[in-house]
């Protein structure tokens, strides 16, 4: 996963094709959930979201079109001051088709996602969907008034009462952006591993910051602790950071 935002609109480029370790690449060459030492494909979708003309702009393609031609041509020619954009490695038994790969739209917002959400995978087995599209719904129609306090409460009670290995997600509309990490913990066997695979790493730039789940040169990334909710906010002559911790009580 990768979210970029800028003060002023700006290309992606740099981040989703000429990175050393850029997005197309991670594709490729992504850390891999069983084994977070080794890498693999994460080539079962992609898409990209951005803010263009005030509105929300979405692109994504299945595995038999992921970062094609015409996908390419998207990303070097968006210019925007609010990015994200996902590659796919689905949960088994998924669906995996264009409509299932990531950004989800929904409301005014855009969201992705690593992980999976064990309390919804049945009904997203039943309905042909995935648990992410039922994770976004959920966390948007309990927010209250959509605000930034809303999101966080929201998400805040998701991740007090459901059975997940990651909720880490980024959440963006045309405004602002909201970015979390939280895995879970209660599994000691388990922690280490989603220690090391559910990242995600923050880097302050000159008029930008971005996050990725793996740092995307060898440049000065903050690896974002567990439970980390972040709200960034661009204006005319600044990013507003805003974080805050999750709570877990159960």
């Amino acid at each position: 996963m990768l979210a970029k935002v800028s003060i002023f609109p700006t290309s992606i480029q740099e981040e989703m094709l000429l990175s050393p370790y850029s997005m197309q690449y991670l594709s490729k060459h992504g850390r891999l959930p069983e084994d977070p030492e080794t890498h693999g494909e994460h080539n079962d979708g992609c898409g990209i979201a951005f803010v263009k003309n005030n509105q929300l702009e979405i692109h994504r393609r299945d595995k038999d079109h992921s970062w094609d031609y015409t996908f390419r041509l998207i990303v070097e020619n968006a210019k925007s001051n609010l990015f994200i954009a996902h590659n796919r490695k689905a949960y088994k038994d998924l669906t995996i088709n264009e409509k299932r790969s990531h950004p989800f739209l929904y409301q005014t917002f855009a969201f992705c996602h690593n992980g999976g959400v064990y309390s919804f995978m049945d009904e997203a087995l039943d309905h042909g969907i995935t648990d992410t599209e039922i994770f976004f719904k959920e966390l948007l129609d309990k927010a209250e008034n959509k605000s930034s306090q809303g999101i966080f409460n929201s998400l805040n009670n998701i991740a007090n009462t459901t059975d997940y290995s990651s909720l880490t997600g980024f959440l963006m509309n045309n405004q602002e952006l909201f970015a979390w990490r939280i895995y879970n913990t209660k599994n000691k066997e388990r922690a280490q591993r989603f220690e090391d695979y559910y990242t995600l790493w923050l880097k302050n730039n000159k008029g930008s910051v971005v996050i990725a789940s793996e740092p995307l040169d060898n440049g000065n990334w903050e690896k974002l602790p567990n439970f980390s909710f972040i709200h960034l906010k661009p204006t005319p002559d600044r990013i507003d950071q805003f974080r805050k911790h999750i709570t877990i009580t159960r």
